[in-house]
């Protein structure tokens, strides 16, 4: 007589394998730094063009580690569900959101700048990755496109600091606590858009071709 599974044992397979992959990278300390380094120049130089530069410059960076990183689980998973790819990514880049954020709370005079290069990166990482999760090619330069469409680049997180500076003065500290909870919110607000946006138009590329 074969023995009865348990309720562990049948969980993974339930969940056709995918939470038991290894979850994205997100850039390393160094690396973030480095890329913001780059970037800022240009960031000055044309400010009102912040984002599509943000947005080329991620496909280019980002997107081939969001392809290696799709095209491995579902070698490694080839039962791996979109479901579970979007979980991962989404869940590594809320984390990642909220500890980069605490860092970049306390750039001084930088801060502002700091949390919005910072905020843009984290959240292209995570649609990079969900669009490498539903079939898009995250290397195709129509990726930035969708970054621009789909991050909230600049304004909401300007405007949202400036709050935060004001209600620092009263209660020190808070500028920090309050910078993680909204990036992580904002993270899951973007990762909603991003699904929605790639289950509307249907997985018409292949990440992995």
């Amino acid at each position: 007589m074969p023995e009865k599974s348990t309720s562990a044992e049948v969980a993974p397979r339930l969940s056709r394998q995918a939470p038991t992959a290894e979850p994205p990278t997100p850039l390393s300390v160094e690396q973030h730094a480095a890329l913001v380094l780059d970037l800022w120049p240009a960031l000055l130089a044309n400010p009102s063009q912040s984002p599509e530069i943000l947005a080329r410059t991620a496909v280019e960076t980002i997107g081939p580690r969001a392809k290696a990183w799709a095209d491995g689980i579902r070698s490694t998973y080839p039962r791996a569900t979109t479901e579970g790819l979007t979980r991962l990514a989404s869940d590594r880049f809320t984390r990642s959101a909220g500890i980069r954020a605490a860092l970049s709370a306390v750039a001084g005079p930088y801060a502002p700048i700091a949390l919005l290069t910072t905020a843009a990166i984290t959240h292209a990482e995570l649609v990079l990755h969900l669009a490498a999760a539903y079939g898009r090619d995250p290397v195709d330069p129509q990726r930035a496109a969708d970054l621009v469409r789909l991050i909230p680049f600049r304004k909401r997180w300007l405007a949202g600091w400036a709050g935060l500076r004001l209600a620092d003065r009263a209660l020190p500290g808070v500028t920090v606590v309050a910078s993680v909870l909204v990036s992580r919110s904002a993270v899951q607000s973007t990762t909603v858009r991003a699904r929605r946006f790639y289950e509307s138009h249907g997985s018409q590329e292949s990440g992995s071709s």
